[in-house]
């Protein structure tokens, strides 16, 4: 019987001990992008001691998501996040069946029919924290945002406004994220006292969330009811504590950061691209013309939907996928081993220039006809791929709009730091972080809600 030689992909070239350490510390992607040029879709960069096989471009989003469904894990990136909150099986890090049955129930609350059909409500909210800033304030974008974001989050799907607890759960999410999934912290730094107050506090609140669903009733029901619901009948996925709390502060694990840098990064091209600033603000005003939008005119937005595409193209807050190889396979002529750990560079694709001219330029006329360049194969993936597609990805599109939307039509924003470009940093997602400041020059209109 002829034997088949397992070939291992590439190891791109680097540096004595520390090998890709800086290149990937610095711009992951980009040194994923320089990798795919040199050897194909598939390679293995290396960092320290530690490697990976990735897996990138069209070729591999195509593999990913047509053949991927029993070859890609996520057990051992997520299970330890999710461990810091007592839950060793939730969306995350669940696979099979199990990640399957998890989104099935969760779907309906994470989806953009649930955000259109709350639109007055998060109207409301995004202009209640616009009230609370006076004409001259100074603020990082990137914290106006997660003002409005964690509210319209929490108040939507889990019937809670975060109010002060927003602070103490940006500083337990990022902390526990950058320990356990990206790495990049020690661990050590989860025993500080001030982590283990974040932590207590956070899961305080998961149980202060779950106690009133419990105890009330909404005309619409939330995701927690959904997950309340489904409790009895799936005691595997929802049986202990931990797995409630990880379940019902969800909403904040997944929209926090990446909802909020997504808006900020929309907004800091915007204001280096005025031209393209311009048709947002018309846009805008357009649409609160006659008040409180129709849902079909949120869905119709056409500046503002190709702006946020283009930030989604190139500020992507999910650049790629940790996993595992569940199993032994195949893929552009080399073998990955079962256990394998993988690194999924799913936008690649984002900056080769078969697929998007001029790739590094913000254009947001590429998504018109008759250029479509997101329609090729492969080419747009701002979500991920595969079974473990971002659940919300429908229902971030339309927040970010509706949030930019609101944000322009009611204040003049202005850059404190105009036309420079600003360092993209992994905190725990990519962020321009605090400096990226802005200054609210002027409150244009008000967003009157009927209570009714």
């Amino acid at each position: 019987m002829e034997m088949t030689v397992a070939v291992p992909p590439p190891l791109a070239i680097g540096l004595p001990i520390l090998g890709n350490t800086i290149d990937m510390a610095k711009d992951i992607i980009g040194l994923c992008v320089q990798q795919y040029k040199l050897h194909g879709p598939i390679f293995r960069i290396r960092a320290l001691n530690q490697e990976m096989v990735v897996l990138a471009g069209p070729e591999a989003n195509i593999f990913i998501t047509q053949q991927g469904v029993d070859k890609f894990r996520s057990y051992e990136a997520w299970t330890a996040f999710g461990q810091e909150l007592g839950a060793d099986l939730y969306i995350q890090n669940a696979d099979g069946e199990m990640h399957t049955q998890l989104r099935k129930i969760m779907k309906r609350a994470y989806s953009a029919g649930t955000m259109l059909s709350n639109l007055p409500q998060l109207i409301n909210i995004a202009q209640t924290a616009i009230d609370r800033l006076p004409a001259g304030t100074e603020i990082s974008a990137v914290q106006l945002f997660r003002q409005i974001v964690t509210e319209q989050l929490g108040q939507t799907l889990a019937d809670r406004a975060v109010g002060a607890d927003l602070e103490t759960m940006i500083k337990f999410i990022r902390m526990s994220l950058n320990v356990h999934v990206l790495k990049t912290t020690p661990a050590l730094m989860l025993r500080l006292p001030e982590h283990q107050r974040a932590k207590q506090r956070v899961m305080q609140l998961g149980r202060e969330i779950i106690e009133h669903h419990k105890t009330t009733t909404r005309d619409q029901p939330d995701l927690v009811d959904d997950i309340l619901a489904a409790k009895e009948k799936y005691p595997e996925l929802f049986g202990t504590e931990g797995q409630l709390l990880e379940s019902a502060l969800g909403p904040f694990v997944a929209g926090l950061d990446t909802v909020s840098n997504e808006c900020a990064f929309m907004l800091y091209s915007a204001l280096n691209h005025p031209e393209v600033m311009q048709q947002c603000v018309e846009e805008a005003d357009h649409l609160f013309a006659n008040g409180i939008p129709e849902a079909d005119q949120l869905r119709s937005l056409d500046v503002l939907h190709h702006t946020m595409m283009e930030t989604l193209r190139m500020y992507s807050i999910a650049p790629g996928l940790p996993r595992n190889a569940a199993k032994s396979f195949e893929f552009g002529g080399y073998q990955v081993k079962e256990g394998q750990t993988l690194f999924l560079a799913t936008t690649v694709s984002h900056f080769l220039p078969e697929l998007f001219a001029d790739p590094y330029k913000f254009d947001i006329t590429r998504y018109s006809e008759p250029r479509l360049e997101h329609k090729k194969r492969g080419a747009f993936s701002p979500f991920g791929v595969g079974t473990h597609i971002c659940l919300g990805a429908g229902a971030a599109e339309i927040q970010m709009m509706l949030v930019i939307a609101v944000v322009l039509h009611t204040l003049r924003i202005e850059s404190l730091m105009p036309g420079q470009k600003l360092k993209i940093i992994n905190d725990p997602t990519p962020t321009l972080g605090a400096k990226f400041r802005v200054r609210i020059a002027e409150h244009r209109h008000r967003l009157e809600i009927d209570p009714a």
